[in-house]
């Protein structure tokens, strides 16, 4: 590969893993704000429900409940791909430029399902 190849420059990709990271933990930030949000707008629901005495109050806290579980579960995507993320510098730094060229590639694929080129 030539001086000043796309693996050459560590430095590089460490950079755009480092975005990468920070760019994941503002979407994170986001979901954990919408999960918290959704579970206090059903906590306050069964509150007004048992104050008021009107127990169709408490069906909002169902929707609500059942609307966690896609922040709750892309929260959990997200920590899963930190995790491989902060492990790539590792592989990188370790490998020969063109095994870890692979396994950037594998470790991308099997994050984004897509195919590596």
């Amino acid at each position: 590969m030539p001086p000043g190849g796309p693996l050459t420059n560590i430095d590089q990709i460490l950079a755009r893993i480092d975005s990468v990271l920070t760019e994941n933990r503002r979407m994170e930030t986001i979901y954990v704000s919408m999960t918290v949000t959704l579970f206090l707008s059903g906590i306050g629901c069964m509150i007004a429900a048992l104050v008021s005495q009107q127990f169709l109050w408490s069906a909002p806290s169902v929707v609500t409940t059942g609307l966690l579980h896609y922040p709750m579960q892309q929260i959990k995507e997200l920590r899963q791909k930190n995790i491989a993320l902060a492990t790539a510098p590792l592989l990188i730094a370790t490998l020969p430029t063109d095994q870890a060229a692979a396994e950037m590639g594998r470790l991308l694929s099997s994050l984004y399902g897509a195919s590596p080129k």
